[in-house]
């Protein structure tokens, strides 16, 4: 994994690993993640449901219930410097109303029912301190224009019911990036919402990203999601990352065959293109009791003995900054043609 200049490191994970007990038993949600986002940069997290992307962006901001079921077993999340896995919840609280903000899937469940929504935007700002009511009020309207809230006057004196689902989700951007935050999380912050408002509200994310140079982590199952917002791509499967590398890499030369399986079941943009999908065959592993091997093997259809044996290596691939975990990149693997690209699979010592 090529190492980034560390002057410009906002978030470092490293080997953040999480798990839920259950009476069944342990459920290892995320099992050893790591990857740098610098400020400014945006990174998108994507992988099926289950795969652990919204545990992971919990675990960054210590949102997993840890009792009675939660339990981080090893990592740090180093965000300036500072390991937020060691901070006082008083100091992380801070961090959490401050430095880094969160848009939820469902905005009514993050929403304070009672509340209207421009109370709830202000108290944000008044709780990060230095600002009188007036200010904080005059930045609540500033916010909800720059959200795309039409009348923000008026809409600043109702409440989240009276808010159709494009708009509460329009408001909870404004929540957020009210108090100008570092890093912004979204997860998976379109997925009830119609296709023409999604556009909308990505667009918005966006928009909103680049014009304050927020660092943003897009959570989404969907890699067209993320085609025009992120810089760079880390694909998730079975709590782990199998590849990372650039947006442009990733949909250019993509390593990973499940990253291939994805690119492939998504349908094309032209509809004359009558070639079927090509879904992905089989079910996620257990993680109760994870393979030792490749998580993807049992659905993998370029499998060797070795995938089910051992964890593979990290490799890197054409591109700065580009790699995956991949047993078909090393020297004595099976010669394999990428369906993406077409070309034959570079081995690597």
């Amino acid at each position: 994994m090529e190492e980034k200049n560390q002057s410009n490191v906002l978030l470092d994970v490293r080997d953040l690993t999480f798990s839920f007990k259950t009476y069944a038993g342990e459920v290892q949600a995320v099992r050893g993640v790591s990857f740098k986002l610098d400020a400014g940069r945006s990174l998108g997290l994507v992988g099926e449901s289950g795969c652990g992307k919204s545990v992971t962006a919990k675990s960054i901001v210590r949102l997993n219930p840890e009792k009675p079921k939660g339990l981080y077993k090893n990592g740090q999340v180093l965000f300036e410097g500072r390991d937020l896995m060691a901070l006082p919840e008083k100091e992380m609280q801070r961090v959490r109303a401050q430095d880094i903000r969160m848009i939820f899937q469902d905005p009514m469940t993050s929403l304070n029912p009672t509340a209207t929504i421009g109370k709830q935007i202000m108290e944000g700002v008044l709780k990060c301190g230095g600002k009188t009511k007036e200010e904080a009020k005059h930045i609540t309207l500033e916010t909800l224009a720059l959200a795309g809230i039409p009348s923000p006057e008026d809409r600043f004196k109702q409440y989240p019911h009276e808010f159709s689902g494009g708009m509460r989700q329009r408001a909870m951007i404004a929540l957020a990036m009210a108090v100008n935050p570092k890093l912004l999380i979204a997860d998976e912050p379109t997925t009830a919402l119609d296709v023409t408002i999604q556009a909308q509200i990505l667009d918005l994310i966006k928009d909103i990203q680049k014009k304050y140079n927020t660092a943003l982590i897009m959570i989404t199952h969907d890699l067209g999601v993320v085609a025009n917002i992120a810089d760079d791509i880390a694909v998730m499967y079975a709590g782990k990352i199998v590849e990372y590398g650039s947006a442009e890499d990733i949909f250019a030369h993509p390593g990973h065959p499940y990253t291939w399986g994805v690119l492939q079941s998504i349908p094309p943009e032209d509809t004359s293109n009558r070639e079927p999908l090509h879904p992905i065959l089989g079910s996620p592993p257990d993680l109760f009791n994870p393979p030792k091997g490749c998580p993807f093997a049992a659905r993998c259809p370029f499998a060797m003995k070795a995938c089910s044996a051992a964890y593979p290596k990290t490799y890197a691939l054409e591109g700065q900054g580009h790699w995956c975990s991949c047993w078909l990149y090393h020297p004595k693997a099976l010669d394999v043609v990428n369906p993406i690209t077409g070309q034959g699979v570079s081995k690597s010592e």
